[in-house]
Protein backbone atom coordinates (compact mmCIF):
# COMPACT_ATOMS: atom_id res chain seq x y z
CA UNK A 1 0.00 0.00 0.00
CA UNK A 2 1.54 3.66 -1.22
CA UNK A 3 1.39 6.45 1.01
CA UNK A 4 1.02 8.65 -1.92
CA UNK A 5 -2.61 10.70 -2.30
CA UNK A 6 -4.59 10.12 -5.34
CA UNK A 7 -3.45 11.88 -8.10
CA UNK A 8 -6.60 13.65 -9.65
CA UNK A 9 -7.20 12.74 -13.20
CA UNK A 10 -6.67 15.81 -15.31
CA UNK A 11 -9.22 16.71 -18.19
CA UNK A 12 -7.46 16.19 -21.49
CA UNK A 13 -10.72 18.46 -22.73
CA UNK A 14 -10.20 21.28 -20.42
CA UNK A 15 -8.49 23.91 -23.11
CA UNK A 16 -12.02 23.49 -24.84
CA UNK A 17 -14.57 23.36 -22.04
CA UNK A 18 -12.79 26.80 -21.01
CA UNK A 19 -15.46 27.39 -18.11
CA UNK A 20 -14.34 24.43 -16.39
CA UNK A 21 -11.31 25.11 -14.07
CA UNK A 22 -10.14 22.26 -11.65
CA UNK A 23 -10.59 23.89 -7.81
CA UNK A 24 -7.59 22.21 -6.70
CA UNK A 25 -5.41 23.94 -9.61
CA UNK A 26 -7.04 27.13 -8.97
CA UNK A 27 -5.95 26.92 -5.01
CA UNK A 28 -2.18 25.67 -6.10
CA UNK A 29 -2.16 29.01 -8.36
CA UNK A 30 -3.70 31.49 -5.82
CA UNK A 31 -1.00 29.83 -3.09
CA UNK A 32 2.05 29.68 -5.28
CA UNK A 33 1.27 32.80 -7.06
CA UNK A 34 4.68 34.62 -6.36
CA UNK A 35 6.64 31.62 -7.25
CA UNK A 36 5.24 29.61 -10.07
CA UNK A 37 7.51 30.23 -12.98
CA UNK A 38 6.23 32.30 -15.53
CA UNK A 39 5.36 29.09 -18.12
CA UNK A 40 3.92 27.39 -14.84
CA UNK A 41 1.83 30.23 -14.14
CA UNK A 42 -1.93 30.93 -15.95
CA UNK A 43 -0.97 34.40 -15.83
CA UNK A 44 2.24 33.69 -17.89
CA UNK A 45 0.44 31.51 -20.69
CA UNK A 46 -2.46 34.49 -20.73
CA UNK A 47 1.03 36.66 -21.41
CA UNK A 48 2.13 34.35 -24.00
CA UNK A 49 -1.37 33.22 -25.59
CA UNK A 50 -1.77 37.72 -25.92
CA UNK A 51 2.33 38.03 -27.17
CA UNK A 52 2.09 34.90 -29.75
CA UNK A 53 -1.37 37.02 -31.11
CA UNK A 54 0.69 40.69 -31.36
CA UNK A 55 3.56 38.47 -33.54
CA UNK A 56 1.43 36.93 -35.82
CA UNK A 57 -0.77 40.09 -36.37
CA UNK A 58 2.37 42.09 -36.66
CA UNK A 59 3.86 39.37 -39.09
CA UNK A 60 0.62 39.46 -41.18
CA UNK A 61 0.45 42.85 -41.63
CA UNK A 62 4.38 42.76 -42.88
CA UNK A 63 3.37 40.12 -45.17
CA UNK A 64 0.22 41.78 -46.31
CA UNK A 65 -1.72 38.50 -45.52
CA UNK A 66 -5.69 38.88 -45.39
CA UNK A 67 -5.84 42.00 -46.42
CA UNK A 68 -4.72 43.32 -43.04
CA UNK A 69 -3.83 46.95 -42.89
CA UNK A 70 -1.76 49.37 -40.53
CA UNK A 71 -5.01 49.91 -38.67
CA UNK A 72 -4.05 46.22 -37.56
CA UNK A 73 -1.45 47.64 -35.49
CA UNK A 74 -4.03 49.15 -33.18
CA UNK A 75 -5.55 45.69 -32.61
CA UNK A 76 -1.90 44.54 -31.95
CA UNK A 77 -1.50 47.49 -29.73
CA UNK A 78 -4.21 47.26 -27.27
CA UNK A 79 -3.25 43.05 -27.04
CA UNK A 80 0.40 44.20 -25.70
CA UNK A 81 -1.35 46.88 -22.93
CA UNK A 82 -3.95 44.03 -22.09
CA UNK A 83 -0.37 41.37 -21.53
CA UNK A 84 1.26 43.57 -19.27
CA UNK A 85 -1.87 44.58 -17.36
CA UNK A 86 -2.71 40.67 -17.19
CA UNK A 87 0.91 40.18 -15.72
CA UNK A 88 0.77 43.07 -13.32
CA UNK A 89 -2.63 40.76 -12.11
CA UNK A 90 -4.80 43.34 -13.05
CA UNK A 91 -8.93 41.17 -12.87
CA UNK A 92 -10.04 44.07 -15.56
CA UNK A 93 -7.70 43.02 -18.38
CA UNK A 94 -8.42 39.47 -18.14
CA UNK A 95 -11.96 40.28 -18.71
CA UNK A 96 -11.13 43.03 -21.27
CA UNK A 97 -9.10 39.91 -23.35
CA UNK A 98 -11.88 37.99 -23.03
CA UNK A 99 -14.63 40.17 -24.28
CA UNK A 100 -11.97 41.57 -27.27
CA UNK A 101 -11.03 38.16 -27.91
CA UNK A 102 -14.46 36.98 -28.32
CA UNK A 103 -15.47 40.26 -30.51
CA UNK A 104 -12.40 39.35 -32.76
CA UNK A 105 -13.41 35.91 -33.62
CA UNK A 106 -16.69 36.66 -34.34
CA UNK A 107 -16.08 39.47 -36.65
CA UNK A 108 -13.63 37.00 -38.40
CA UNK A 109 -16.20 34.11 -38.44
CA UNK A 110 -19.20 36.61 -39.75
CA UNK A 111 -16.71 38.53 -42.15
CA UNK A 112 -15.37 35.90 -43.57
CA UNK A 113 -19.21 34.03 -44.22
CA UNK A 114 -19.72 33.83 -48.23
CA UNK A 115 -16.15 34.73 -49.26
CA UNK A 116 -13.37 32.71 -50.92
CA UNK A 117 -10.60 33.15 -48.01
CA UNK A 118 -12.93 31.84 -45.04
CA UNK A 119 -13.99 28.11 -45.37
CA UNK A 120 -15.68 26.02 -42.96
CA UNK A 121 -12.73 24.44 -41.26
CA UNK A 122 -11.04 27.95 -40.77
CA UNK A 123 -14.51 29.14 -38.64
CA UNK A 124 -13.80 25.50 -36.60
CA UNK A 125 -10.27 26.41 -36.23
CA UNK A 126 -10.77 30.04 -34.83
CA UNK A 127 -13.46 28.23 -32.58
CA UNK A 128 -10.75 26.05 -31.27
CA UNK A 129 -8.23 29.12 -30.99
CA UNK A 130 -10.86 30.94 -28.84
CA UNK A 131 -12.04 28.50 -26.41
CA UNK A 132 -7.83 27.83 -25.62
CA UNK A 133 -7.46 31.37 -24.81
CA UNK A 134 -10.61 31.87 -23.12
CA UNK A 135 -9.45 29.40 -21.01
CA UNK A 136 -6.13 31.05 -19.95
CA UNK A 137 -7.93 34.52 -19.96
CA UNK A 138 -10.86 33.64 -17.93
CA UNK A 139 -8.49 30.87 -15.57
CA UNK A 140 -6.60 33.87 -14.89
CA UNK A 141 -9.16 36.33 -14.03
CA UNK A 142 -10.23 33.55 -11.76
CA UNK A 143 -7.17 33.37 -9.89
CA UNK A 144 -7.35 37.15 -9.93
CA UNK A 145 -10.60 37.21 -8.29
CA UNK A 146 -9.47 34.98 -5.50
CA UNK A 147 -6.62 36.71 -5.06
CA UNK A 148 -8.70 39.61 -3.97
CA UNK A 149 -10.85 37.95 -1.38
Amino acid sequence: MSDAAPVAKKNRWAWILWWQIDPAELERQVAEYDSLGFFHSMRGLSVICLSLSVALTVTLIGFGALGLGASAFIDAAIMAILALFIYLGHRWASMAAMIIWTIEKVLIAVGGLGTSHVSGAMVISQLIWWAIYMHAFYFTFRIEQKRRR
